[in-house]
């Protein structure tokens, strides 16, 4: 394995490789094939936390993926309502999954999500969210169903972000590093942000549990970074009226 393999692999790859390799002279040793322990040779990968980057489509590529919905069918209907959660409510895919009927206020206008680590947030439910999911109850009469015997609701997450993943292919949206239910939560907390919502905002909308989580979109913000922006230590600079 050459260290150009372990600097371009992604860094959950490099790791397994670092520990396949690992394995191969733990063996030797262990075996008596070799006098010394080398496995400790192998270099160990670093994983960053927060050091990506969020996916995230532009509002303009949101709204295709929604026109591209068949709202004729029932099928169509509930994927529509589907991602209006994903996109206006920043929803996670599990947490689409786990909505049932009891979930939505209609009164108050407000949705209880179950999240992560058995917490639940109160949301405000949008109007257009609220009336993509009544057109489809109207259609199904019940809350995100399965087309396909048995008609029950979804297990998990994984049948949401199949949804997203389908209904971005639908819409021939290409060329992103995530390709499901997250990238329409990262493409609404960059639009929030963009549009001048705060952190604190942001997080709350997204129920972070940490700030942290949330300033992972500053590096997003591109026109506020180039205000932090210091000048390149050699970089060019204007000519003198004395050069000829």
């Amino acid at each position: 394995m050459s260290s150009d393999m372990l600097s371009t692999a992604p860094p959950t790859a490099a790791r397994h490789m670092c520990g396949v390799v690992r394995t191969f002279p733990r063996y030797l040793h262990l075996k008596g094939f070799i006098s010394v322990a080398l496995a400790d040779c192998v270099p160990s990968i670093r994983r960053w936390r927060l050091a990506g980057l969020p996916t995230f489509l532009p509002p303009r590529k949101v709204q295709l993926v929604l026109d591209a919905c068949h709202r004729t069918t029932a099928m169509g209907l509930r994927d529509y309502a589907v991602l209006m959660a994903l996109a206006k409510l920043g929803v996670r895919a599990s947490e689409v999954a786990a909505l049932s009927l009891d979930d939505i206020d209609w009164q108050s206008g407000s949705v209880l999500v179950h999240g992560k680590g058995r917490r639940q947030a109160m949301m405000p439910l949008r109007h257009d969210v609220g009336a993509a999911i009544v057109a489809y109850i109207r259609q199904c009469g019940r809350l995100f169903l399965r087309m396909l015997a048995p008609h029950v609701g979804f297990a998990s997450g994984c049948a949401i972000t199949m949804i997203a993943k389908e209904a971005l292919e639908r819409a021939d949206i290409h060329g992103y590093a995530h390709h499901g239910a997250h990238l329409f939560r990262h493409s609404l907390a960059t639009d929030l942000l963009r549009s001048g919502a705060s952190f604190a905002e942001i997080g709350q909308l997204l129920h972070h549990r940490s700030i942290d989580s949330t300033r992972i979109y500053a590096k997003l913000d591109i026109e506020k970074l180039r205000e932090l922006s210091l000048p390149w230590p050699g970089g060019v600079h204007e000519p003198s009226s004395n050069s000829a």
